[in-house]
């Protein structure tokens, strides 16, 4: 499955990443078959964090989940959302990580595929809000090459010129979530509107 690493702040950033890659790794250990790890696309600054980001299936008042009633029997199985949050994990309303799924996601045959469809489907219909500094940071898998990297950075900035940071993190199955790495032009550190108002 695809995961979002969300950050309320780039301020909480560094302790965020520390504490979310501790959980990750944690939760790797005890929960996941290390031939099929989940992977890590993205670490989002979103002030709103998850909460109005689609849930994967959702929870109406017809619908049997989370414990709701059903008035329906031919509505017992709600309708699946093309991208949503399956479940997450957060601490403090600091950062939460997400784990994504839908049939848009499952279609794709890439990490780059899903980067792109979770953010093609969850930017295009977001409200402009230019006072908002856009900053997703790519997380990449620790054997990419560095002109793999370069390719994917710019077909993403190409997509979203306005959300993209100028660095990006490792997600390493042994070092835990790394980084920032940069170019040699941008400095590795993270300053708040490093991707510039959201478009």
């Amino acid at each position: 499955m695809s995961m979002l690493l969300l950050i309320r702040s780039v301020d909480h950033t560094e302790a965020a990443i520390r504490q979310a890659s501790d959980y990750l790794a944690h939760h790797r250990r005890q929960f996941t078959d290390p031939h099929h790890r989940d992977t890590l696309l993205g670490i989002w600054i979103r002030p709103e964090l998850d909460a109005d980001l689609p849930a994967s299936i959702p929870c109406g008042p017809s619908a049997q989940i989370c414990g709701c009633t059903v008035d329906e029997p031919s509505r017992r199985h709600p309708t699946e959302a093309p991208l949503g949050i399956r479940t997450s994990s957060s601490l403090s309303g600091l950062w939460s990580l997400c784990w994504l799924d839908g049939p848009v996601l499952r279609q794709a045959h890439s990490p780059q595929q899903r980067r792109h469809r979770i953010l093609d489907t969850l930017v295009k219909d977001a409200a402009p809000q230019a006072s908002r500094p856009g900053a997703f940071f790519p997380v990449f898998d620790p054997a990419d090459s560095s002109d793999i990297v370069d390719q994917r950075l710019a077909e993403l900035r190409s997509r979203h010129p306005h959300l993209i940071a100028t660095h990006w993190f490792v997600d390493d199955p042994e070092r835990g979530i790394t980084g920032p790495r940069g170019t040699a032009e941008a400095p590795c550190r993270l300053e708040r509107g490093t991707a510039g108002p959201r478009s």
